[in-house]
């Protein structure tokens, strides 16, 4: 569904973001969210990186624990979902001056996804730690021998520190684009003092 569909919420988001009273050709503002989007792409490559890096080094070490290929996963899923939004945000966000529809439309749907991506991240968060308590707390001896193992342990705690890192990500994306609203408004306001 399209933001300029739903009655009253675009003109509300246009009113809090833009607040003038000139006519006339609409001006063009200078936009920091390519940047901040390039940015979060490489370090989700390099996040994407260290996951594969783990799975292979899991199965070097024959680490036959199949509790732990769950959260590994819900790892994965977070990791690639937060890859594949900062690629296509990468990907429409290729100039640097935009017109007031489209910071509206990135910037509610930037706000939008970082809210998913951070349910996201909590989730496979909860997730990791309730496999790691279950696995700690088992009296299964096959758990005990293959789960329970410092090895076990250790990659359990990556895969929870991958997902934390991704969330500390998540949060510092919303934040920026926060300040990347501020900036969109002292350059309103500029435009107006010069109108």
């Amino acid at each position: 569904m399209s933001i300029f569909k739903i009655p009253g919420l675009y003109s509300k988001i246009y009113g809090s973001i833009f607040r003038r009273k000139f006519s006339g050709p609409s001006p063009l503002y200078k936009t920091p969210l390519r940047h901040i989007w390039a940015i979060f792409f490489y370090i989700d490559i390099f996040i994407l990186y260290i996951l594969v890096f783990s799975f292979f080094f899991s199965i070097i070490v024959r680490n036959e624990c199949a509790e732990i290929f769950s959260t590994v996963f819900f790892t994965t899923i977070n990791i690639i979902f937060s890859f594949l939004i900062d690629f296509f945000f990468l990907l429409i966000k290729d100039e640097e001056v935009v017109s007031e529809d489209e910071i509206i439309v990135s910037t509610c749907l930037t706000i939008l996804l970082c809210i998913v991506k951070i349910f996201i991240n909590l989730y496979s968060i909860y997730f990791c730690i309730n496999v790691y308590g279950q696995i700690v707390e088992s009296k299964e001896r096959h758990i005990k021998d293959t789960c329970a193992t410092y090895m076990g342990k250790g990659l359990l705690l990556h895969y929870s520190v991958i997902n934390c890192f991704s969330l500390v990500e998540t949060y510092i994306e919303s934040f920026l684009t926060l300040i990347s609203i501020i900036s969109f408004k002292a350059q309103v306001q500029s435009y107006q003092i010069i109108i």
